[in-house]
């Protein structure tokens, strides 16, 4: 091999060397300018759906519904008891005391049925006296109250037990009478209010407390 020649071949291989180099170094150079707008590209996406989120929470849809308070109830209630107890003013009739429950001299006033049938009552704290029922001491006489609204006269008379005693003053007559039991029936157990031969007190409220979908009864002998 000439001199002349073994020289070119060196230059020749310097070249291609170089060249390589710089090619591997445009190379690196454009992956290396792409990767951060990649990269940024795909954090902007994400950053994107995170603001989204947050700020577009998902949340039911509300459903209205309207809050009946306690006392807005009772009033209603009271409301009701008397427009159905809507009747000409009486006198009292009587006056009853039931002490094992509290009640002491309370008014007893008389009230029949409205035009549908339905028992009227005596608003506020007071005892009703069924009209068609029998007088005081005469046979079965029917009294009943209210054990959760207007004054709830008859709140504790499910406390009262077989032997305790009721007192109705009529006039100038005191009259006693002794709890034989309690009976819980529906609205339309009219049999309690059938005469009797003895003289008794049928005594009514409503059952279960707040609920009223039966009726408590409780019976008491003329002594």
């Amino acid at each position: 091999m000439l001199a002349g020649d073994h020289g070119g071949m060196k230059r020749g291989r310097l070249v291609l060397t170089a060249l390589g180099a710089l090619l591997l170094l445009a190379i690196v150079a454009v992956m290396v300018s792409r990767a951060p707008a990649g990269l940024g590209a795909t954090a902007s996406k994400i950053l994107t759906t995170a603001s989204s989120a947050s700020s577009h929470p998902a949340s039911p849809t509300p459903t209205a519904e309207p809050t009946i308070h306690p006392s807005e109830a009772a009033a209603q209630r009271n409301a009701a008891a008397v427009a159905a107890a809507a009747a000409p003013a009486t006198a009292v009739t009587a006056r009853i005391s039931i002490p094992r429950i509290g009640i002491r001299n309370a008014p007893v006033y008389d009230r029949g049925t409205d035009a549908k049938g339905v028992m009227l009552i005596a608003p506020g704290y007071a005892v009703t006296h069924y009209a068609f029922s029998a007088r005081f001491g005469t046979g079965n006489t029917v009294l009943y109250g209210h054990d959760d609204i207007q004054g709830n006269i008859f709140g504790h008379l499910y406390d009262l037990k077989a032997g305790d005693t009721v007192q109705l003053t009529v006039g100038s007559e005191v009259q006693t009478y002794q709890v034989t039991g309690h009976q819980i029936v529906l609205p339309t157990a009219v049999t309690i209010l059938a005469p009797t031969s003895d003289a008794r007190l049928t005594i009514i409220t409503c059952w279960p407390f707040n609920v009223d979908t039966k009726r408590w009864i409780v019976t008491a002998v003329k002594i």
